[in-house]
């Protein structure tokens, strides 16, 4: 019988959010793994940090097919470091961050530990980084394709991104003192499911011109004196505050994702998508017989299919597979953009990733609308120090088909479904 089969997990990492989906197709014996992860955006930054290393997580599989970073906070750097030395990885997916952006980030680590080392190799080439630890793909993002405006059971195969404009192009050279490839975002297309990707941050062109204006005034230009290496760590701190100053309360650069299946034709397919939570990851691992697989979609094919069909009382769920992962954007800022570009998929979303934690200065009460549609609506937000009230108030209040699903370390939610074409099931 042939047949698409998914599972997406969510889950807390330190404050953070981390998605492993795993799509199986079952005629062709093909699976596909990606992860999201995206930390939350700390506006008070510049406080030293000691990044403690991440122990092996048994869901993680051991080839990923796509590999998103969501945003790049020291947490994050240090989460992707950690899984392209232990995992293999056919495709990178990152924000574009300028020299004065990693230099920023720079500032907050603490390099006397060895992750933190790597973290500042990592900051200074991020590039050149990544070329040697990972075999596959590197995409650096900025800025954003042409949108997506075709149903998308029409689009094609592969990976669908596009260089960053020729003046864009001339900019980064100069800021980096060399080429690197940086594209816009557009979207993937494997094993008929549809990867479908936005990029929203600070412009490189407003960062340039802040360069070009902090250095135009002699103050900022330090006279050398005998102790060279303390003039430009005082230049650097001094240069670091001054963006912070300016830019400590603007959005962060981040990815945000759409993630959902090609075909969701209810005339010619069966499908269905059940939602779960689990009080840990472990009662999820014990399915798992193929590691290849990630946390697998065995458990759902092998064990839930029966239980899911018997329990399926309605049809209105039928058709939403998809998740928007909205990383660290600050919907005051770019809500337009987004609901522009991701409309033609709003109909496709089951769950929505509250972004950055649900922090209330990230927040847009209209995002909610844009994805008001039949059927119920999850809203899923990493527990944070930074979350707000006010932002979980109004997702539950909005609406009675809204479910908030707070996941704090010990809690996982998982969302689980098939398609399978009707004339198999005949």
């Amino acid at each position: 019988m042939r047949g698409r089969y998914f599972r997406y997990i969510f889950q807390n990492e330190e404050g953070s959010l981390f998605h492993i989906g795993s799509i199986y197709d079952k005629e062709q014996q093909n699976v596909t793994n990606c992860i999201y992860m995206v930390g939350s955006y700390n506006r008070n930054a510049g406080m030293k940090q000691g990044p403690e290393g991440y122990g092996e997580c048994s869901v993680i599989p051991d080839v990923i097919d796509i590999l998103v970073l969501g945003g790049c906070t020291i947490k994050d750097i240090g989460r992707l470091i950690h899984i392209t030395q232990k995992h293999g990885v056919k495709t990178v997916i990152l924000p574009y961050l300028t020299p004065i952006q990693r230099l920023a980030l720079m500032e907050e680590i603490n390099e006397k530990s060895a992750l933190g080392k790597e973290i500042h190799r990592f900051l200074k080439d991020p590039y050149l980084f990544l070329k040697k630890a990972v075999g596959g793909r590197i995409y650096f993002l900025y800025g954003n394709g042409d949108a997506v405006i075709r149903n998308p059971d029409e689009l094609d195969a592969g990976i669908h991104f596009t260089p960053v404009e020729e003046k864009e192009r001339k900019l980064i050279r100069m800021m980096e003192g060399r080429t690197v490839p940086v594209m816009q975002a557009g979207y993937i297309v494997e094993n008929g499911w549809l990867y479908y990707f936005g990029m929203y941050g600070l412009g490189i062109h407003v960062l340039s011109d802040f360069m070009r204006d902090y250095f135009s005034h002699s103050e900022n230009i330090s006279a050398a004196s005998e102790n060279a290496d303390e003039d430009y760590a005082e230049q650097t701190r001094r240069l670091v505050r001054e963006y912070y100053r300016k830019f400590g309360n603007s959005p962060a650069s981040t990815v945000v994702m759409f993630e959902g299946a090609l075909h969701t034709s209810l005339g010619e397919n069966e499908s269905f998508v059940t939602q779960k939570e689990l009080d840990g990851i472990d009662r999820c691992r014990v399915w798992g017989q193929n590691k290849d697989t990630g946390c697998t979609i065995r458990c759902m094919y092998g064990r839930d299919y029966d239980v899911m069909q018997n329990c399926k009382n309605s049809r209105i769920q039928a058709g939403k597979f998809g998740v928007m992962m909205l990383g660290n954007v600050n919907l005051n800022r770019f809500y337009p953009e987004i609901a522009e570009r991701f409309c033609t998929v709003k109909g496709r979303t089951a769950g929505v990733c509250v972004p950055n934690c649900g922090s209330g200065e990230d927040w847009n009460y209209r995002i909610i609308n844009l994805f008001t549609v039949e059927g119920r609506q999850y809203w899923i937000c990493g527990k944070h120090d930074i979350t707000s009230v006010g932002v979980v108030g109004d997702i539950v209040l909005s609406s009675s088909r809204n479910r908030v699903l707070m996941l704090d370390q010990g809690y996982v939610c998982c969302f689980a479904g098939y398609i399978i074409p009707k004339e198999d099931l005949e």
